[in-house]
């Protein structure tokens, strides 16, 4: 599951749930692509604006590891910029 808010909600002050954050690096088949663009818009990815949540919620494993490597987030012009800045 992927979403730009927290999860799980840190309901229980008594627990300490693991966060963990995203960096987006992927490589995908000519037919996954295709698969992709054939589907509808999801409601998850159209309310989380993740476009890999189609993945997902078209019954698509995908595989993430745990890394402690936190790169630059490019999600906005606004961020190139910054991003270009510091190269």
């Amino acid at each position: 599951m992927f979403s730009r808010s927290p999860i799980p909600y840190h309901r229980d002050k008594n627990t300490s749930p693991v966060y963990y954050e995203h960096i987006g690096v992927y490589a995908f088949r000519k037919q996954a692509l295709l698969n992709f663009t054939a589907w509808p818009i999801t409601p998850l990815e159209a309310t989380e604006k993740i476009e890999c949540l189609r993945y997902l919620e078209n019954g698509v494993p995908l595989k993430m590891v745990v890394t402690k490597y936190m790169g630059i987030e490019i999600d906005t012009p606004e961020d190139l910029v910054r991003a270009a800045s510091m190269l």
